[in-house]
């Protein structure tokens, strides 16, 4: 369900064969991009119509548009893999593996595009390089098309205060 922020009133109902596990405006308003279940579907924004919707090869539990362009967008599920696809054919371009922090629950571009975070379940954001800036993947840097560094990763949990490490180094240090 869709719910007017002032009002607090609903506005529409959007059908989806299970449960809504996130739903994002995009950053240039056109698209609500919800998952659920083993789908990632994308919305008119004004008119609620379905624009596409793809069957991934997981449970899928957050989904991101890639702003700007909005060519490609990323997606996170259960087993730990940040999957990254075609907007315009539903192909998958890369998928990588993060075995040491659980679960993906939420994913997320940045503003520009030019980086994206994906959250774990163990309180872990990593904000990754997405590639070069003029919207499109950087394959040259890495082999599964990301350019594999971390520009930020923050750990600890929200109500126990954020501990920030920079350039991948994973400091040992306990939050106050």
């Amino acid at each position: 369900m869709l719910w007017d922020l002032g009002t607090g009133k609903i506005v529409q109902t959007l059908e989806t064969q299970s449960p809504v596990t996130i739903s994002e405006v995009s950053q240039d308003g056109r698209y609500i991009t919800t998952a659920d279940g083993s789908t990632v579907k994308f919305w008119d924004a004004n008119h609620f119509g379905l624009v596409k919707s793809y069957y991934m090869p997981c449970n899928v539990e957050s989904a991101s548009l890639k702003p700007n362009h909005g060519n490609k967008f990323i997606a996170g599920d259960e087993d730990m893999w940040v999957h990254v696809f075609d907007f315009h054919t539903g192909e998958k371009i890369v998928a990588t593996r993060v075995t040491m922090h659980g679960p993906v629950h939420p994913v997320c571009f940045s503003l520009g595009g030019e980086s994206y975070a994906p959250g774990f379940e163990d309180g872990t954001i990593r904000i990754w390089q997405a590639g070069s800036r003029n919207h499109e993947w950087n394959d040259s840097e890495h082999p599964n098309g990301l350019s594999g560094r971390v520009k930020v990763e923050v750990t600890g949990k929200i109500e126990s205060g954020l501990h920030i490490s920079r350039e991948g180094e994973r400091d040992k240090a306990t939050n106050a």
